[in-house]
This record gives structure tokens, C-alpha cells and sequence, in this order.
């Protein structure tokens, strides 16, 4: 193959490279724009309708994308009254995009993103943690659920980790229930693994005495 036409095959190459990449990335920005406005359930709902219907759903994969939207919308809105319905969809899973069935992932896969009610609790912020500590506690809360009803715990208390770490070791010494201490006592430990490097100490001293 002489140079010139070596070239021009890499032009052409370039040229379609750019161009799927540019598809891509527009197909993402349709699909995040879509997540928020396809569900007609709550395109014009107002937050007491979003958290009725919240409240009463069974999420399955033909309703997915309707619940990820309200769920979405309420923490937004930073919708109180909407935190227990919110709690008991902390196990939910938002559905995968195209791209991330794809294999491609423009978010980090964390909680927050992978489950939404987590993302709104946490923005709904301390006025959620007794709902969050009766499903820590509750032995009807799922594995995923309690998780990340811990990880809710801990982004609420943020900039006080060792407090947080604190107060749930203080509401395991108040429980007589062998079974619900059980789970607070792990409640305890995971929450420790959420501390900052430079908390470790102060957080493993809070669990151990329940002060902070």
C-alpha cells in the first residue's frame, strides 16, 4: 500500500472513531435526560402523590424506570414525609442504562448511583435516622438493604463520623433482644469501615465505649 493511501485510512479511521464516539456520548446525555421525564406517572406529580405511589409499588422491571424517577424526584425535593417509603426501597436497583449493559460506565458504581433510595435519604439528611436505624435494626430488612442503610447512616453523618459510629454502638447497649443487638453490633463495625483514614482511631474508640 503506498504512504498517501496508508494515510488516508487512518484519516477514515479517525473520522469513525470520532463520530462513534460522539454517538455515544450523545445517546448517554438522551438516556440520563430521559431517566427523569419518561415516566408519566410522575412527570407532573406533585411530592405527596410521588410518595403515595412510592408507598404502594412493588418494583419490577416494567415499572423500574417510573420508581427510580420518583425516587429521584423526592430526594431532590428534599421530601420528608416520603423517608419511610424511601427506607424500605433501599434495596431497590436502579436499571442499567444501554451503554452500561454495554459494558460502558461514565458513573462510578457506588451506592448512591447504583441505589437511588440511598442517594435521596441522603440528601433528606438527619431527619431520616430513625427510620434508618428501625431497618437496621428490623429483621424483615434485607442484607442489601441494612448495608446500605449503614453507608445512608454514615454520608448523613459525614463530617462527624466518629458521632455516628457512636450513636449506633450507644443504641446497641440500650437492646435487650439478643438478635437485634446482633445486627447493630454489625451495624457498628461496618459503620467503622466508613471512616476516613485519619478517624480509624477515634471511630474504633467510639465503638468499642459509645462516645465520640
Amino acid at each position: 500500500m503506498k504512504e498517501g493511501d496508508v494515510m488516508r485510512a487512518i484519516i477514515v479511521t479517525a473520522v469513525l472513531v470520532t463520530m462513534q464516539i460522539a454517538c455515544s456520548c450523545q445517546a448517554l446525555g438522551q438516556e440520563d435526560k430521559g431517566a427523569d421525564t419518561t415516566c408519566e406517572r410522575s412527570k407532573n406529580a406533585v411530592s405527596p402523590d410521588l410518595a403515595q405511589y412510592l408507598n404502594g409499588v412493588v418494583p419490577d422491571a416494567k415499572n423500574a424506570d417510573c420508581v427510580t424517577s420518583a425516587i429521584r424526584k423526592l430526594g431532590k425535593e428534599r421530601y420528608g414525609p416520603a423517608i419511610t417509603a424511601l427506607v424500605k426501597l433501599l434495596d431497590f436497583r436502579r436499571p442499567l442504562t444501554q451503554q452500561e449493559k454495554m459494558g460502558f460506565w461514565v458513573r462510578p458504581r457506588i451506592t448512591e448511583e447504583m441505589f437511588p433510595a440511598a442517594e435521596a435519604l441522603e440528601l433528606i439528611g438527619k431527619e431520616a435516622i430513625p427510620e434508618l436505624l428501625s431497618a437496621i435494626k428490623a429483621d424483615s430488612t434485607s442484607g442489601t438493604a441494612r448495608e446500605n442503610g449503614v453507608a445512608v447512616w454514615m454520608e448523613i453523618y459525614k463530617y462527624e463520623h466518629p458521632r455516628g459510629v457512636a450513636d449506633l454502638k450507644r443504641e446497641e447497649t440500650k437492646v435487650n433482644d439478643n438478635a437485634v443487638k446482633q445486627r447493630l453490633m454489625w451495624a457498628v463495625q461496618k459503620a467503622v469501615t466508613r471512616c476516613n483514614p485519619d478517624e480509624k482511631a477515634e471511630c474504633q474508640r467510639a465503638a468499642a465505649t459509645g462516645a465520640s
